[in-house]
């Protein structure tokens, strides 16, 4: 077996790149045994080298900002004269079109030849961003966005929505080109989160609104892009390669969608608190994915689960006659034991978990052993 402190002292000192690291690992660990998958201590948080990347990020944010600013300086009045009549839409992808090709030339460079992931992170982040913005811009002068439908509320309703939509179908496209690109696994959590707010956006402006706060919406959008991160921790069982990050942000993508599509089942709205029967319910839904998040070696689930889990164990505790004020201490107290029990013993809870699954095949491979 190899040391994988021999690959990153390389990575360090320059010899390999991080991508070509993360390769060479994943094909010493096939040479290795194929079949077994191996055994980490978690998820390896792979987007920052050392403090130069936060530096050179804070640059690019700033940079982004003072472009915008210049571009709006020479296009501003254009894009504020709705009050007028005009169309303000091409104004609006003209001010921010310029900034995402900006960060794209810059992505060129940071993320294709330096492979910085931070602020590749960023750059494609304020490219999709803008993008997305601008086609909607765009979609807002091709719906009518003007003087007179933004007098009537009926009006400006229904063309908010389509540009709301066509601005997050701008996202998706813009972040689905930097995925082909870039390949950075933190382009999927972007494609995600467009895809779910134009579905949202949908449902709420030309849908029902009800399938959104009612959570059914926000669930079935959340196991989906669960299962897709499912389907690329299958890939890579020993969470070493490329895939391992790529599961890792639809993970982070999915958790929240869920745990308030659930809230939203059991309460009937994602914001609402839980009381009697719900708590329990709730909180055993909660349990229910605490389990499977375990089972995957992933704790999104439980850290998206956190708040509600919080606010169920709470109510229980208050309706057992306590005040505010024990009411949160308790289960602060309860909820702050059960995470620092469970982090500490997280390879144990593990393999009390999988102790029935079997150690090969298609779910071994879904649902990684804890090695003894």
């Amino acid at each position: 077996m190899f040391d994988r402190s021999d690959i990153k002292a390389a990575q360090d000192a320059g010899i390999l790149t991080k991508d070509q690291a993360s390769r060479f690992e994943a094909f010493l660990a096939a040479r290795a045994d194929p079949a077994t998958p191996v055994a980490t201590e978690g998820e390896n948080l792979r987007f920052l080298n050392n403090f130069n990347d936060v530096f050179l990020t804070i640059g690019i944010i700033i940079l982004a900002m003072g472009l915008t600013a210049v571009t709006g300086v020479f296009f501003g009045p254009q894009a504020f004269s709705i009050a007028t009549g005009a169309n303000p839409s091409m104004a609006g992808s003209i001010i921010l079109l310029p900034v995402a090709g900006v960060m794209w030339l810059l992505a060129e460079y940071f993320s294709r030849r330096r492979r910085m992931l931070l602020p590749s992170m960023a750059l494609i982040t304020i490219f999709t961003l803008y993008t997305g913005l601008s086609v909607g811009a765009i979609a807002s002068g091709i719906t009518g966005l003007n003087a007179d439908t933004v007098k009537s509320f009926t009006g400006a309703w229904k063309t908010v929505g389509n540009m709301g939509i066509w601005g997050f179908l701008g996202c998706l496209g813009a972040a689905t080109l930097a995925w082909l690109r870039f390949r950075l696994p933190f382009t999927l959590f972007l494609i995600a989160l467009a895809a779910a707010g134009a579905a949202y956006t949908f449902f709420g402006f030309f849908g029902n609104i009800g399938y959104v706060l009612g959570g059914m919406m926000s669930l079935l959008i959340g196991a989906l892009t669960l299962l897709a991160g499912i389907w690329f921790d299958a890939k890579d069982p020993g969470r070493i390669t490329r895939n391992a990050d790529n599961a890792f942000w639809l993970n982070v993508a999915a958790a929240p969608q869920i745990i308030f599509g659930l809230r939203g089942m059991v309460t009937g709205s994602g914001v609402g608190v839980p009381h009697g029967t719900e708590a329990i319910l709730m909180i055993a839904c909660l349990i229910g994915l605490g389990i499977l998040s375990i089972a995957l070696n992933r704790r999104a689930l439980i850290v998206s689960s956190l708040l509600a889990f919080w606010l169920s164990l709470g109510s229980i505790v208050q309706s057992m006659g306590w005040s505010s004020t024990y009411t949160f201490m308790i289960s602060a107290l309860l909820l702050g034991t059960g995470i620092v029990l469970l982090g500490g013993g997280w390879h144990t809870a593990r393999r009390i978990v999988l102790s029935w699954m079997p150690k090969t095949g298609t779910l071994a491979r879904i649902f990684p052993p804890e090695p003894a």
